[in-house]
């Protein structure tokens, strides 16, 4: 009896986490492409600081906390840098990545964001500015 009830917890389980949104994994999103006057792991490190100083260190409305988990790429993949919500880490609000341009010294950024609440063009461009300018412009929150 045990042993069904626990089998029985186990697919509910399963059941249930089979319906949470996984965001930019199922869902397109916006993004844009720019270029920085950079190279790309320059590129990726003024990312990682605009995501810590904007998202994980910043207080945010109704104690929502966001963490980033950061990958730098092998043999020809992007530089990686994937927000989420403390607690729901499968769901991808917003993806950096940063890849060398073709130009020496230049990197290719691409932010991709879910496109709803705070994670809409206005993050963009406030990603946009921080990347290009090595210096973290958090957006106005509500």
């Amino acid at each position: 009896m045990r042993k069904q009830a626990g089998l029985m917890a186990a697919v509910a389980l399963t059941v249930l986490a089979g319906c949470a949104g996984t965001g930019l994994r199922e869902e397109p999103g916006v993004k844009e492409t720019f270029e920085v006057q950079a190279d790309f792991n320059a590129a990726y490190r003024r990312a990682v600081q605009y995501v810590r100083v904007c998202h994980e260190q910043r207080a945010h409305p109704y104690g929502a906390a966001y963490v980033a988990k950061t990958a730098e790429g092998e043999k020809g993949d992007p530089n990686e840098v994937r927000v989420y919500r403390s607690t729901e880490p499968a769901k991808l609000l917003e993806l950096i990545q940063a890849l060398p341009s073709e130009q020496p010294g230049r990197s290719n950024v691409t932010v991709t964001v879910l496109d709803t609440g705070i994670w809409d063009r206005d993050e963009i461009a406030a990603a946009r500015q921080s990347i290009q300018s090595a210096t973290p412009v958090c957006r106005k929150l509500g």
